[in-house]
């Protein structure tokens, strides 16, 4: 990796794939009540096949091996040219993941998938069927249940990437062992952020302060519990500092606390790309440092946004946290709160927060 664009040096070993989160498009065959891109129709001016051979190329030149794409929507199936960019991927040596909701992915599809060389699929399971269904639609848990055997039959990798919020935190457990009977490797939490058409839909669903730290304390006790399924948080960056506080006391943590980004990734670990070519720090974050047909890949990622991220200059309690470096609170969470995407994470409280000794 270029020294221009290193990450923070004490992490830059430790960091196994940059994490490229790609929405090929807004094109979606659901209308999720979380959605926080609202997706639905596609976009007018989304990246052509040409213009995505470019960046794909542009990507490999600049990350190399290193670099792991995201391919997610809207639907990322409804891209009718979706096998043409995977294959392009692999061609270019960059690992490729595919994240869907589930409902078009047949035995058929998951094995296309694993020929033109995707790694892991990516569904999301909200909760039981009840739950599951009244958020995302009727039916939809048992195709995406459906679609997760699929991808295990033809080899593939399969993460299951729950969005927890008030409507299904008590079925967090159910969650897990759904998981683990569908055979995922990786049962990866989101705790919902209010935007996009879930901002319009359930704007008092977000978890309070309280039942976050409650929840990242059962997500390990379940870890501690199942030690064959792997089970993390995307934005949860306060996670981070109970697995850190248990190694020092000596007890069992997951093996990617050694081998991923800690905290907030936004800029340090991924980057998001639009389908339109803007890219933003992570998919929530919604500022943009540029777009891929104006600047290159190289300008956006030093770009002021990405610099500050990437340095982790944050402020108030986050800034003078013990665990600023394995945390570094949630840059999404900080913006909606505050205009400002380095202020303290409001979701942060004296259950994580230390103040460091001078």
């Amino acid at each position: 990796m270029p020294a221009d664009i290193q990450l923070l040096p004490d992490k830059t070993e430790k960091m196994s794939k940059y994490n490229i989160n790609w929405n090929i498009t807004r094109e979606c065959n659901l209308r999720c009540k979380h959605c926080y891109y609202e997706a639905g129709t596609p976009l007018a001016d989304e990246l052509s096949t040409e213009e995505s051979f470019a960046l794909i190329d542009e990507i490999a030149d600049v990350f190399g091996d290193k670099a792991s794409i995201t391919f997610g929507g809207g639907e990322a199936l409804l891209r009718k040219d979706i096998f043409d960019l995977i294959c392009y991927c692999r061609a270019r040596d960059l690992h490729v993941v595919l994240a869907s909701n589930g409902t078009l992915l047949s035995e058929e599809v998951a094995a296309r998938l694993k020929n033109a060389g995707v790694e892991d699929v990516i569904i999301p399971i909200d909760g039981t069927q009840k739950t599951h269904d009244a958020i995302r639609g009727e039916g939809v848990f048992e195709k995406a249940t459906k679609s997760a055997r699929a991808v295990r039959n033809a080899g593939l990798g399969l993460v299951i990437d729950p969005c927890i919020m008030k409507q299904n935190e008590e079925e967090t457990g159910k969650i897990i062992d759904i998981a683990a009977n569908l055979g995922a490797r990786q049962c990866r939490f989101f705790h919902y952020v209010s935007m996009g058409r879930g901002k319009e839909v359930l704007p008092d669903s977000e978890l309070g302060s309280v039942q976050y730290a409650q929840n990242l304390m059962q997500l390990y006790e379940e870890q501690n519990r199942r030690k064959g399924l792997e089970i993390c948080t995307t934005q949860a960056c306060q996670y981070w500092v109970i697995l850190k506080r248990k190694e020092e006391a000596g007890s069992f943590v997951p093996d990617f606390f050694y081998t991923e980004i800690p905290g907030c990734r936004a800029a340090i670990g991924m980057l998001s790309i639009k389908p339109n070519g803007d890219v933003v720090p992570c998919p929530l974050l919604d500022i943009k440092a540029g777009n891929v047909r104006e600047m290159s890949l190289r300008e956006i990622l030093n770009s002021k946004v990405f610099v500050d991220l990437r340095n982790r200059e944050v402020k108030g309690k986050c800034a003078a946290c013990k665990y600023k470096d394995i945390c570094g609170g949630c840059r999404v969470r900080a913006y909606l709160h505050s205009g400002d995407y380095l202020a303290e994470d409001p979701l942060c409280t004296e259950d994580f927060y230390q103040e460091e000794k001078q």
